[in-house]
């Protein structure tokens, strides 16, 4: 009968294996979201703020809101300016609100080209 309360007893505690490799995996986790999801976004949102920071007059904008439209003012002060959407129409938005600057876009793609054709 002894031997059979010895086998019923519990074995002896084991390590735990796991809290080791999960410690170790949490910092490559965190590496590869960065330089994947955190990184890309921050480029993103800095070549955004220089496009909207550049806005001058003339310029052709596309705005979120999808409206196709010139700017005729552009305020220095506040973070405003004025594009003109058809004749005698005229809106008021937050420069924020410019989607694409669409004047810079066909410059880059005139320089790109001509770059091109030199080489």
């Amino acid at each position: 009968m002894l031997r059979f309360l010895v086998l019923l007893g519990d074995d002896p505690p084991r390590p735990d294996p796991g809290t080791n490799g999960i410690m170790f995996l949490l910092p490559i986790i965190f590496i590869v979201f960065y330089m994947l999801i955190l990184r890309p976004h921050k480029k993103q949102e800095q070549e955004r703020m220089a496009m909207v920071k550049n806005l001058k007059k003339n310029d052709e904008v596309l705005t979120n809101a999808g409206i196709y439209g010139t700017v005729v003012d552009v305020s220095e002060t506040d973070d405003k300016i004025t594009v003109k959407v058809a004749d005698n129409v005229r809106v008021k938005m937050t420069k924020g609100s410019v989607l694409r600057n669409l004047t810079n876009e066909e410059a880059a793609k005139e320089a790109k080209a001509a770059k091109e054709v030199k080489a």
